[in-house]
């Protein structure tokens, strides 16, 4: 099985306060190399950010098409990607091709898988498990990281300090 990494591409906007980011698994074509040894991992990894940052906030957009437009524009081009380059976006177990979250705590995580061999592809949505706040530092940052279901490198933050409520006195007194 193909050692697998994810491309991590952080997003500025206006409309998410910290911004948001994505995760693209991918595997190499030689699993003795480290990413940064394969020659075309950098013109990869700055297509696959454009793309990125083309979809950039509109995958939280409130209006469904507008939504569902953008995440299909974006494994449109990682599709095109998985054709013109050894590199290939998903098809590591356990781990979506895509995943993206949003500093927002309660906008859902959304996963994306490729499913077939002629473009398609599932989406699925889950809450955040980390309640945490993160944040993005800088827009187009990339980075990889080697592909965990459960690891996603934002910027975090410490919740803000809350005091918890007196306890209410009994009846009577």
């Amino acid at each position: 099985m193909a050692k697998s990494y994810c491309l991590t591409v952080e997003v500025k906007s206006e409309a998410i306060e910290n911004g948001l980011g994505y995760m693209i698994a991918f595997s190499l074509p030689d699993d003795r190399l480290q990413p940064d040894q394969v020659p075309d991992f950098t013109a990869w990894s700055d297509q696959v950010k454009t793309a990125v940052l083309r979809a950039g906030d509109q995958v939280y957009d409130p209006d469904p098409y507008t939504k569902k437009l953008a995440i299909a524009e974006l494994m449109n081009e990682l599709a095109q990607l998985n054709e013109r380059y050894d590199i290939r976006i998903g098809g590591q177990a356990g781990i979506p091709a895509v995943q993206i979250q949003s500093t927002n705590p309660f906008d859902n995580q959304i996963d994306i898988e490729f499913s077939g061999k002629d473009g398609e592809f599932h989406v699925s949505e889950h809450g955040l498990h980390d309640l945490q706040r993160s944040k993005v530092d800088e827009n187009g940052k990339t980075g990889f990281v080697e592909g965990t279901p459960h690891h996603f490198p934002f910027t975090k933050t410490l919740p803000a300090v809350t005091k918890k409520p007196p306890q209410p006195r009994p009846p009577g007194l």
